[in-house]
């Protein structure tokens, strides 16, 4: 590394507006389950309280997630430019192999435990046959396709449901590098994430439409 790299890697402080933002999509998210959870168990909670109120604290959890998504995001594209620079020299091998070395071993250690326990036929960790049973759901897994299989078939058991967003990062974690090897020139790279920007509304609104 440069001694110019080196004095940037020693410069980055930990930003606290990302802790917070981070710190109000956990809250979003342990909101929004424990409400279900408290609704399955028919515990009237929320009676009496205004719905403006009970929408905001515990009807948040798809935000709260989104947030994680978009901090997710800055973090591996900041940590990425500051390893290698440019955009253009970003090397895409590394970059998978690190990605990999980060997710692949407590993946594949939890799909072998999930797996057991499918084979156990223990209760709520049991693939159904509608999903496409054990095969379809360890697929699904390995190619970050859960989201995919969810919307296309059904939702998998709680503990496999949890692989959905993984799922959504993967594609960000693919795209990325290709990303930076097209668009050589950052501010045609800027263009292009300013664009999803402003889709984004549109997206949340016309575009999903049925």
């Amino acid at each position: 590394m440069s001694p110019a790299r080196r004095a940037l890697a020693k410069s980055w402080k930990r930003l606290d507006g990302i802790d917070l933002i981070r710190g109000i999509a956990i809250l979003f998210v342990l909101m929004n389950h424990v409400n279900m959870q408290l609704l399955f168990a028919r515990v009237p909670y929320t009676r009496g309280l205004p719905k403006q109120l009970v929408s905001s604290l515990v009807w948040n959890g798809q935000f709260g997630v989104q947030m994680f998504f978009a901090v997710s995001g800055f973090l591996i594209a900041s940590t990425t430019l500051r390893r290698w620079g440019p955009a253009d020299k970003v090397r895409s091998r590394d970059f998978y192999l690190l990605r990999f070395a980060r997710i692949a071993p407590l993946l594949l250690l939890l799909l072998a435990v999930l797996s057991a326990l499918h084979l156990a036929r223990v209760e709520h960790f049991v693939v159904s046959r509608k999903t496409g049973g054990l095969g379809s759901a360890l697929l699904a897994a390995l190619t970050f396709r859960v989201n995919v299989l969810e919307a296309t078939r059904d939702y998998l058991p709680g503990s496999w449901d949890i692989l959905w967003s993984l799922s959504v990062e993967e594609t960000f974690y693919l795209f990325f590098p290709l990303a930076c090897k097209l668009f050589e020139r950052g501010k045609l790279l800027v263009a292009l994430l300013l664009g999803f920007v402003v889709l984004g509304p549109f997206g949340r609104t016309v575009f999903s439409r049925p």
